[in-house]
């Protein structure tokens, strides 16, 4: 049984100030190139809090990414400097596995040889099988290095800092200032229709609103102390801000999310509370969105024909069929596209879109590579039964935002947020530890 200590006021008081300098960092970092890397730089005053700041770090850097270039300086500009943060970080983190205490060690050991496993196996394939071999192994080993350092890095510093906590609140940030941005056209700033928020893209608020609700439902369940105005007004404001959005991968995940949410939910216990949610949802459907049949059709076909839900990418997954097919068993190299010749050169326009989590394995990995992975998912959830009915939700979300925009392996967008979540899952105790 872990024990955490009830936090002093002065150390609330604390917490919230940081939380304040952090916001208005991110603020600065608006305005110009100059200010977005004084920023940057200043986020690395975080390190003095050693690992805690180093993930924290992290994070930040993942919220500034995906912030609307419509009111803010696009971080691209400065992705070198970006890279070496996150390197620099994940690399600091890794060496906390000789940190780790036994328990801890049990338990990331065997995940991190999987995914060793997997690396090595793909290192092979980029060397053998796929035309940008360097770029294959580049991609690759930021998706390795990135993910595995936040493995550890929350082991080791799981029982000093509440990381459900923080993520909610980070999340939380990011879709509640979105809000102010419904009447405004910013706020539809890729396709002047689909909401997107403070966000750069209506896909990208679409799938964030699918991890904070998964944060959400899991603080509840795991926090008796928790507000309960939250889980009626959040979840409400969540599918309404998503349906804004028009993104199918939020909504399908959302109702699956509510779904898993009920099913391990003692139905009989059911509070009057977690009814009123539903009930609100249900409103919202029902009387804010008329014609409702023919919307939701619309919505799920996003406008073309009928009868074919995957029309939209109908010609993305036939070249991605017949690239599969030039290599099943071996795959074509990870995250590079399949060209007529073999090249060493390194550069980032190379850019393949595989669609979901499955093909994209299928396709970079063959068919050993995704037996490897999946192996690694299984182990992932195995590594914490215990706390699995309570903690479900935050791997399923991440793996769900991953089936309609492969997000998973790119460290580079919002990867690290599927990583902290499959980390929180392994790490955390459900009910049996009460989150403050």
């Amino acid at each position: 049984m872990i024990h955490i200590k009830k936090h002093s006021k002065y150390e609330i008081k604390k917490n919230t100030v940081e939380w304040i300098g952090i916001i208005l960092l991110i603020l600065f970092s608006f305005i110009s190139s100059i200010t977005l890397l004084i920023s940057l730089v200043l986020t690395l005053t975080l390190l003095v809090q050693k690992e805690i700041g180093a993930i924290k770090i992290l994070n930040i850097i993942t919220l500034r990414t995906v912030i609307n270039p419509g009111i803010a300086i696009n971080i691209g500009n400065l992705q070198t400097i970006k890279w070496l943060i996150l390197f620099g970080c994940s690399i600091y983190l890794l060496f906390s596995y000789f940190k780790l205490e036994k328990r801890e060690l049990r338990i990331v050991k065997p995940i991190s040889i999987i995914l060793v496993v997997f690396v090595v196996y793909n290192i092979f394939v980029a060397l053998t099988f796929s035309s940008l071999p360097v770029i294959a192994i580049f991609k690759l080993m930021s998706y390795a290095i990135v993910s595995l350092g936040i493995l550890i890095g929350v082991g080791y510093t799981y029982k000093k800092n509440n990381w459900s906590k923080w993520m909610f609140q980070l999340l939380a940030l990011l879709l509640l200032s979105s809000l102010a941005f419904i009447p405004l056209s910013v706020g539809y700033l890729k396709n002047g229709s689909s909401f997107q928020g403070i966000t750069n893209q209506p896909n990208m608020f679409g799938i964030i609103a699918v991890l904070f609700t998964a944060s959400l439902l899991t603080y509840a369940r795991c926090n008796k102390k928790y507000n309960s105005l939250y889980i009626i007004l959040l979840p409400t404001l969540i599918i309404y801000m998503i349906i804004l959005s028009k993104s199918r991968t939020a909504f399908i995940s959302f109702i699956i999310l509510i779904l898993l949410f009920i099913a391990f939910s003692n139905i009989k216990k059911l509070s009057s509370l977690i009814k009123i949610t539903f009930s609100a949802i249900a409103v919202i459907l029902f009387v804010l969105v008329s014609n409702l049949s023919e919307r939701v059709s619309s919505f799920l076909y996003k406008g073309q024909d009928q009868g074919n839900l995957l029309y939209s990418r109908i010609n993305q997954i036939d070249d991605l069929k017949v690239n599969f097919l030039s290599s099943p068993l071996f795959g074509n190299g990870f995250s590079v596209p399949v060209l007529p010749f073999k090249s060493y050169e390194f550069n980032f326009d190379f850019v393949v879109e595989p669609g979901n989590l499955i093909i994209a394995v299928l396709y970079y990995s063959g068919i050993v590579g995704f037996i490897i992975f999946i192996s690694y998912i299984v182990r992932v959830f195995w590594s914490n039964k215990e706390g699995f009915k309570d903690l479900v939700l935050l791997p399923v979300a991440a793996i769900l935002i991953s089936m309609g925009e492969m997000v998973f392996f790119s460290s580079n967008n919002i990867g690290i947020w599927c990583y902290m979540f499959l980390a929180m899952y392994v790490f955390l105790e459900g009910s049996s530890r009460r989150l403050n």
